[in-house]
Parts: C-alpha cells; structure tokens; sequence
C-alpha cells in the first residue's frame, strides 16, 4: 500500500513537470527508475538497513496528519527536480546501439562476469552508492556503481594481461 502510494505521489509529480507524461506508455519505467533510485536515497540517508525499513519510515509521510504529507510532497517536488535534471543529462536516445571496439567489449564481459563471481559484490556495490550518494548523486545510482566497479575490474584486466593474469598475479594491495 505504501510502494502504491509513492509511485501515485511521483505520478502526480511527473505530470506537473511533464504535460504530455501518459503512464500507460513506456514514460512509466521513468517513474520506476525514480522510485528505484528514491528508495536508495532515502535507505542512504536515513541509515535504514532495507528497504522495508525505508516503507515504514515512509508510511509516517504518506499516511500520517496533512503537515507531514505536506512536508513530504514538498520534500518529493524538490527531490524530483534534481532527479530530472540528472535524468535528461545521461538518458539520451540513440538511434541505433554505440559501437564498442571487440576487444574492449570482450574486457568488459570477462570483468562483468569477475564481478558477479565476487564473493562481496553486493557490499562493494552498496559502498560505492553510498558515496555516490553522499557525493550528491541522486540519479540512477545502482547502474553508475556497477558500471564504475565493472570498468575498474577491466582496467586491471587489461593492466595484469587479461583474466588468467587477474587471478595468477596477487593485487598490489592484497596481503
């Protein structure tokens, strides 16, 4: 009931900002990357473990007295604009897919399957969001810090001489 309530509040955000914003049309994934990347903020800066913990602290906004819900509709409006200031900086149509050299999109696979086999990914991940967030970052966190820790792995790749190499030579800062 909570998630329901916040997606109609970013709904109704949206439509003010953008008239021509229908959801029953693919505009509505918009509204899903922005409740996705509102749940990480909040979780970040109210320090909640999970993101059921950041829906109860949310149900006081949405459900409690009119100066809360004020309060959180204002707090959303702002919020709101910085995320569609970001959006419309890297989301950009393209008419057909950019072209990646082989090798380097061969490197890319090779780090993006080290990274899915690594024992702490998910912390890794959740570090670097925190500081993407705590950086001032509100857009599309979660992509950003997978694709800044899969382009480290790659770059180490290609310093150490691919994966055999990766995983024969010992890191310069591993004991």
């Amino acid at each position: 009931m909570i998630r329901e309530k916040l997606l109609s509040a970013l709904a109704h955000e949206f439509r003010v900002r953008i008239p021509q914003f229908k959801m029953d049309s693919p505009d509505y994934q918009m509204i899903l990357y922005a409740q996705r990347d509102l749940e990480t903020w909040l979780r970040i800066k109210w320090d909640a473990g999970t993101p059921y913990a950041v829906y109860r602290r949310l149900e006081r906004y949405l459900l409690g007295d009119y100066k809360r819900r004020r309060d959180f509709r204002i707090f959303l409006s702002v919020w709101l604009e910085r995320w569609l200031e970001k959006w419309r900086e890297r989301v950009k149509i393209l008419p057909e897919m950019p072209k990646v050299p082989p090798k380097y999109a061969e490197l890319l696979k090779k780090a993006k399957k080290l990274y899915r086999e690594m024992d702490h990914a998910y912390e890794l991940k959740e570090m670097v969001i925190r500081k993407l967030i705590e950086q001032g970052e509100i857009c599309m966190t979660g992509f950003i810090a997978e694709n800044m820790i899969v382009n480290e792995i790659a770059k180490r790749l290609r310093r150490w001489g691919g994966e055999r190499g990766f995983r024969k030579r010992k890191a310069p800062y591993s004991s």
